[in-house]
């Protein structure tokens, strides 16, 4: 096992759905004021990792909530959320020891805001029409994204023969380009501990998938579906701390032992 500190440099436009509200201009409505959160989910950082821009749940509207055995012959929705089926293997190897890696949440160190506006629509013969707003921008939407400039930072695991890239895309649309710096952390010690902050924040339903008991949670960032888990600080009832500084909810296996 290796322990990375991975630093982000942003090179493109990077648009989150994090906070959505209602944009009203002289009293009217105008559209929706589209912002994204400071903090980064790892679930996207893990997707760009991996190679892959998204599940196929996240490009077809229509593959959201059902299996291709309930779908057959229907038109209704359920509601059964998203499937992140690559994360889930990926922490699922990980946990097992197999050749995978693990990436914590984003942590902001600098960043460059700027906000514009978005709109789309095609014609028929006759209206207007609107395909579905997975695909395509809705009407009339503000968007406030991070430019490049704009630098993040976190810790990076590895198990095994893991090559780990330098280039990596996340975000809406997949806008957002990351040159990514990896520092690989020297281990000199190791030692358990009670009662530790965690260095960075961390995804509260990966931390419990490891095994790992959360006294106390400050969340700083939460999605709508609940499968990804929150972001936040977190004290740890028992964890690892490695050369007297970093808490993280690991459990760490030397590449001796291994």
């Amino acid at each position: 096992m290796k322990l990375y500190k991975a630093n982000f440099y942003l090179q493109g436009v990077l648009i989150f759905s994090s906070e959505v509200r209602p944009m009203i201009s002289a009293s009217s409505a105008m559209g929706s004021y589209i912002s994204p959160s400071p903090h980064i989910h790892n679930y996207p950082i893990m997707y760009g990792m991996l190679g892959k821009p998204a599940e196929a749940y996240f490009v077809f509207p229509s593959l959201h909530y059902l299996s291709f055995t309930e779908r057959k012959g229907r038109t209704t929705k359920t509601n059964k959320g998203l499937q992140y089926t690559s994360i889930k293997k990926l922490l699922d190897d990980f946990k097992k020891g197999k050749d995978s890696f693990y990436a914590f949440p984003l942590l902001p160190v600098k960043f460059t805001v700027s906000s514009f506006l978005l709109s789309a629509e095609s014609w028929s013969y006759v209206l207007p029409t609107r395909s579905p707003t997975k695909n395509v921008f809705p009407r009339i939407t503000s968007y406030s994204a991070f430019m490049p400039g704009s630098i993040f930072t976190t810790y990076v695991l590895t198990q095994g023969n893991v090559k780990l890239p330098q280039w990596i895309r996340i975000g809406k649309k997949r806008w957002g380009i990351f040159k990514v710096e990896y520092e690989e952390v020297k281990v000199k010690k190791v030692e358990k501990r009670s009662n530790e902050l965690s260095t960075i924040p961390i995804n509260y339903s990966d931390a419990e998938y490891f095994g790992f008991n959360i006294k106390s949670f400050s969340k700083v960032l939460e999605t709508p579906n609940v499968e990804e888990g929150m972001i936040g600080w977190a004290e740890l009832e028992e964890c690892q701390v490695i050369n007297n500084q970093i808490c993280l909810p690991i459990n760490w296996q030397s590449e001796e032992k291994k």
